[in-house]
């Protein structure tokens, strides 16, 4: 018997700011080194989910290190990610074309600290 698969399909959301939750950060291999997967889900009706990226160092200048500052509100010496899940954020989405055929992709291109009064755009 062969494997039933749902055509799934991807809708991008208007760029803006987007009031979200961590809901899984994993170590994986990019391709150029190991990489941290953060997932987040958007505080809204929608539920729309979003992956990000990032690398493995932690320091005040790279880009693992300023969202967490961003979702913790400080920079630990050292970091268990799973004190980042179920964490409140502000996620930076852009819209992106991706190649020659015209559609287009969310990329979460910063996070930024819950603030609960920004508006969702």
């Amino acid at each position: 018997m062969g494997v039933k698969l749902q055509q799934r399909v991807f809708e991008s959301i208007p760029m803006g700011e987007y009031p979200a939750t961590v809901t899984a950060v994993t170590a994986t291999e990019g391709k150029y080194g190991p990489e941290l997967q953060f997932d987040f889900v958007l505080n809204n009706p929608t539920r729309t989910e979003l992956r990000a990226w990032t690398g493995t160092t932690l320091s005040s200048k790279s880009k693992l290190g300023r969202w967490v500052q961003a979702i913790l509100g400080g920079l630990p010496k050292t970091l268990d990610t799973d004190e980042l899940l179920g964490k409140q954020c502000t996620l930076v989405v852009l819209v992106k074309p991706r190649g020659s055929d015209g559609e287009v992709y969310n990329r979460v291109n910063d996070v930024l600290p819950a603030i609960i009064s920004r508006s969702v755009r």
